[in-house]
């Protein structure tokens, strides 16, 4: 109602005018009528609201039809419009006579329409209603009772429902509902012979978005309530989605990620787990925004949404909060590790620079976090004290992590700082690695290296494999570091060679990380030796009892292809996993490393000395070489010799050394002279030669 002109001859004329017909028009009416409603949607209405309304809800449709006008019609082409183009879960948004036409037929094909009506005549006369009406185009397909019904709606997907209240199997509106519970999203119009204004208007409030009544539509109408029942569908799903995500990113908004983070919380608290919020701020985005332009700064945001959600799992949640604000939900997170893990795979992926329109953009972010229930136990309080431990990280000079609580963050400040250390020691060349000399039983000389890894890191000193390789292996930076030690293994193994040494085998670890690549693993040692030109001969791989057991087929697999190159496989620490008998025959070892806890007591415990003889005596019996780990002692020297060990390693002989005092170690050849004689008479003159500091467990 205007003063000089009918709201409906003013929406025509918007509609008409070229100009103005992509502006989006709500109608705002306190007509309840269907008939004023079907006009107004006629006239294409974007929206139809009777008074009196709820403000809020008022308000929210008009933010979210605003913003898809905004994002999807007034875009320039080009301008990512197809990449924002919100997705839309369930039934197509649109029929199917807007799909592309199937190869060789030029006439494209109507909506998909489910006929819910048992009585044959009424059946036959919708459809050829239909097939009268020039533009519809619909495919119809009759089923005769609402088991039907549903059974067809969970089979495959329709564009809307047209449904008969009178079936065998159902009276009234109870097929509505258990339609509506079936296929969320399909639009249901109701076809009955009853005229009553009282089921009418209770059938669209039950979500019916219309109400026919039999012998009193003809085609044209039916056709444009099918047609209004979807683009209206359509349109609800859209202003829904809009509603809880955002338009420039896609992602969801705070609405959406408030609601989730609450569900998430009421799942920890029934079943105790741990969650974490992370709260994440672009460092300098204004300065970007400010320099580069909006069209740059809107560009970043959505790189940045991008590469956020690659970090994290498909259960997680990533949001997008505010204009450089983002929020991440973790939900059963079993450690505060898992956390830092992923908030380190953020700040790594953030490490390198992005070109965007030309211009190349260094980004950093500051992360807060908080856990549940340790820092809040409310989906406010959470958000709260992750924004807070957000802004600590400002404070410590941005590019970090904070958790709320302060001994948490601490332990994450320490963390990722080794994670970070450890992404960057390669490049700085702070790894080194020490070999520790395998000594042959009977001539006494050394025969083998067994290559360990050291982290001489600036400012803490030399590091053990223990303080880093399990970080190592949970990151998955046991890849690039596993190759960076086979690598200078071989190496330095050719170089004494070319030294002239007697033949030599170098040693290294995998683990079980790395034994699970497969063939990507097969192929770094294929080209590793072929770059070094070392001879896969003089190579051996030692595997734990644990690596193999954890997917044993595909180990063996790995091991036999590593073993058809020529390279020498050992089981190593034995007796300390869980590996059967049977394990060992599986696959030819060419060695097997007794563990050094069953060494230490040897000599005084008849357990330990019963157990080392058995291995040594099965070992030979199956054709493999036999190590003993960390010999300390004359005295377990002895022993082992007694019983026919053929070689071994540990401080008694030797501490691991570098690679020159390797080569000095061996012209020097001490243990080769009487050695058999001296260790049986307890001389301890061959004791132990330049040590680096400490016992070495296996690594890479």
């Amino acid at each position: 109602n205007l003063p000089r002109k009918d709201g409906r001859e003013l929406l025509a004329e918007l509609k008409n005018d070229p100009e103005l017909r992509s502006i989006p028009v709500i109608v705002l009416s306190s007509s309840q009528a269907e008939r004023d409603r079907e006009t107004a949607y006629d006239l294409q209405a974007s929206c139809y609201i009777t008074k009196p309304l709820q403000w809020s809800e008022f308000l929210e449709t008009i933010r979210a039809i605003g913003d898809f006008w905004l994002t999807q019609v007034t875009l320039p082409c080009g301008r990512g419009r197809r990449a924002r183009e919100p997705r839309v879960d369930g039934p197509p948004l649109t029929p199917v006579s807007r799909r592309a036409p199937p190869a060789g037929n030029g006439e494209s094909q109507g909506p998909k329409v489910l006929l819910v009506e048992d009585n044959p005549g009424d059946a036959r006369l919708v459809r050829e209603m239909l097939a009268e009406t020039h533009r519809s185009g619909a495919m119809l397909e009759n089923v005769g009772r609402l088991s039907e019904g549903l059974r067809r709606l969970g089979e495959e997907s329709f564009d809307a429902v047209l449904l008969d209240l009178g079936l065998p199997d159902s009276q009234g509106l109870e097929a509505l509902g258990k339609l509506q519970a079936q296929a969320t999203g399909v639009p249901l119009v109701v076809m009955t012979g009853m005229e009553d204004e009282e089921v009418a208007a209770r059938a669209l409030r039950e979500g019916a978005q219309d109400y026919l009544v039999k012998g009193k539509f003809d085609g044209d109408v039916l056709v444009r309530a099918l047609g209004h029942a979807i683009e209206r569908t359509r349109s609800g799903k859209m202003v829904r989605y809009l509603a809880h995500h955002d338009g420039l990113t896609d992602l969801p908004n705070r609405l959406l990620f408030h609601d989730r983070l609450e569900q998430a919380v009421e799942q920890a608290r029934r079943n105790r787990q741990t969650l974490a919020v992370l709260f994440v701020d672009l460092d300098h985005f204004k300065r970007i925004n400010d320099t580069l332009g909006h069209a740059v700064g809107d560009e970043l945001l959505v790189h940045v949404a991008a590469r956020l959600r690659a970090c994290v799992r498909a259960t997680d949640t990533v949001a997008r909060v505010g204009g450089d604000e983002f929020t991440i939900l973790l939900p059963e997170i079993a450690r505060v590790e898992d956390v830092t893990t992923v908030a380190d795979k953020i700040m790594h992926t953030f490490a390198s620079s992005v070109v965007l329109e030309g211009h190349e953009v260094s980004i950093s972010l500051s992360i807060g976090a908080s856990l549940y229930p340790h820092d809040g136990e409310s989906a406010e309080t959470l958000l709260k004290n992750a924004d807070a431990a957000m802004y600590r990280a400002k404070e410590q000079g941005r590019a970090n992590c904070q958790f709320y609580s302060f001994a948490a963050s601490a332990q994450v400040s320490e963390r990722l700082a080794l994670i970070q250390g450890l992404h960057q020691a390669i490049e700085r060349d702070e790894l080194v690695l020490h070999y520790q000399p395998t000594i042959d039983a009977v001539s006494g000389k050394v025969t083998a290296l067994e290559a360990l890894l050291r982290w001489q890191r600036p400012e803490v000193g030399l590091l053990y494999p223990k303080d880093f390789l399990p970080l190592a292996e949970e990151t998955g930076m046991i890849h690039q570091i596993g190759e960076w030690v086979l690598r200078n293994a071989c190496t330095q193994a050719r170089d004494w060679q070319r030294l002239g040494l007697a033949p030599l085998r170098v040693s290294v670890n995998l683990s079980c990380r790395q034994l699970h690549q497969g063939r990507t693993l097969v192929e770094t040692f294929r080209r590793v030796l072929s770059e070094t030109t070392l001879d896969p001969l003089r190579l051996e791989v030692e595997v734990t009892e644990e690596a193999i057991t954890k997917d044993e087929a595909a180990a063996i697999r790995t091991l036999m292809d590593l073993h058809g190159m020529g390279i020498r496989v050992a089981i190593d620490d034995f007796g300390t996993g869980f590996a059967s008998l049977k394990r060992l025959t599986s696959f030819s070892f060419g060695s097997v490393k007794i563990d050094r806890s069953f060494i230490r007591d040897v000599a005084i415990d008849p357990d330990d000395a019963a157990i080392v003889a058995a291995i040594i005596a099965m070992g030979h019996n199956l054709r493999m070489t036999v190590t003993a780990e960390g010999v300390e002692s004359p005295e377990q020297a002895s022993f082992l010799l007694r019983h026919q060990i053929d070689q071994m390693q540990g401080p008694y002989f030797s501490e691991p050394l570098r690679g020159d005092a390797c080569a000095d170690l061996i012209r020097a050849d001490p243990f080769g002279h009487g050695h058999r004689a001296a260790t049986e008479s307890g001389d301890d003159a061959v004791g132990s030669h330049a040590s680096d500091g400490a016992a070495d467990p296996a690594v890479t």
